[in-house]
């Protein structure tokens, strides 16, 4: 296994493109149902794995690019200051845009969990029973507490070790209490927080790939998804609307800052296209038809071979290997020329002396002048 430019710019490369087809792709829910939510958590994974470690395995194999790879490697190897080239500078930005980015997200959890320390806990026996029910179906029962507080305005779940629900300072009725907590309850045992955590990971190391954001928004919207079947799979029909209607009744008072979100699991999703996909995947709205059923397998298909590329296939500039190099030179306009041959074809002439005949003017040669005899061409050559 080896790092080198290459290799993180082919990864780069094939993941902004995988996500922005599964980007695509997500928009409709009956495409979730047929894949199924945890196979496109797994292939998320693999794809976020991929961008963690962009590395050649042994198993790679390394595609020549004739054109864009090696433009990419002049430029990017270009001088800006004395020995200082282009990418010596970008990965000195990049390097100094990780700390910045880490430091912001530390700072910004600590001052959350200094806030969430002081919150009071909810002294509620009731609702401590709704929560010892629904956590005593689990073979590992975790202790939560719940708190409140009027700093937020939706539910959401914090902590590793020990966790907290919070839930902002509004009357709820018994089956909403249920429903959230269950819903949050859902996220911890799930390990939903440990996921979140490594996405932000790899916000911090890409912190200038606008794809990565677009994967972290992908993978907010599954995980809730996810947790909205686990919760409601042994509810009924009008259980799961009045589940729906508290969902909506959240998701209309939420103007939570997404960076206390980096590091909590919450039970809304103000976005209106969201909020309808996961209406129909709860209520099984969306039936499937044979055209959508072919369409659905094909695009998952392409999405594997894309994943499959993007783990063995790395771009390199192309290059003629050193024994290959020996035995050939370059034509251009300042040394080289062309001469009819009496017999056929044309002379070809390097630095003035003879190199080799050839019956066609091929592409190499299309930019070399043509001299009728050698006393023109060393007349003219002479005077260039």
């Amino acid at each position: 296994m080896s790092f080198s430019l290459s290799s993180l710019l082919s990864v780069v490369f094939l993941c902004g493109i995988f996500i922005v087809i599964v980007w695509l792709y997500l928009r409709d829910v009956h495409r979730m149902v047929q894949v199924g939510i945890h196979t496109i958590l797994i292939i998320i994974g693999l794809l976020a794995f991929r961008l963690i470690f962009p590395i050649e395995f042994v198993f790679s194999t390394s595609l020549a690019s004739e054109h864009i790879m090696p433009f990419m490697y002049e430029l990017l190897h270009m001088s800006v200051i004395g020995f200082l080239t282009i990418i010596d500078a970008l990965l000195i930005i990049w390097i100094i845009g990780i700390a910045f980015a880490a430091f912001k997200i530390i700072r910004m959890h600590i001052l959350f969990r200094q806030i969430v320390r002081h919150l009071p806990i909810l002294d509620d026996a009731h609702v401590n029973e709704i929560l010892q029910s629904i956590t005593h179906s689990y073979k590992k029962p975790t202790p939560f507490q719940v708190v409140t507080s009027n700093f937020v305005n939706t539910p959401m779940l914090y902590g590793f070790r020990h966790p907290k629900i919070i839930i902002p300072a509004v009357e709820l009725t018994d089956q909403e209490w249920y429903f959230i907590l269950k819903h949050e309850v859902t996220h911890y045992y799930n390990r939903d927080l440990y996921v979140k955590t490594f996405i932000q990971l790899l916000l911090i190391i890409y912190w200038w790939n606008p794809f990565v954001y677009l994967l972290n928004t992908q993978m907010d919207k599954i995980l809730e998804m996810k947790t909205d079947l686990e919760a409601t799979k042994h509810l009924n029909e009008y259980e799961k609307t009045q589940y729906l209607d508290c969902l909506l009744r959240v998701a209309k008072s939420i103007s939570i800052d997404n960076d206390y979100n980096a590091y909590s699991i919450a039970f809304g999703y103000s976005k209106t296209s969201v909020l309808s996909q996961r209406f129909h995947l709860i209520l099984g709205l969306n039936k499937p038809t044979f055209i959508k059923s072919v369409t659905n397998v094909l695009m998952s298909i392409f999405l594997v071979i894309l994943l499959y590329f993007s783990f063995v296939i790395v771009f390199e500039p192309y290059a003629i290997a050193p024994e290959h190099a020996a035995g050939t030179v370059e034509l251009t306009t300042d040394s080289s020329y062309l001469i009819v041959n009496p017999n056929g074809g044309y002379d070809v002439y390097i630095n003035h002396e003879f190199f080799a005949t050839t019956q066609e003017i091929h592409d190499s040669f299309a930019d070399l002048t043509v001299y009728n005899t050698k006393e023109e061409a060393l007349k003219n050559e002479t005077k260039n």
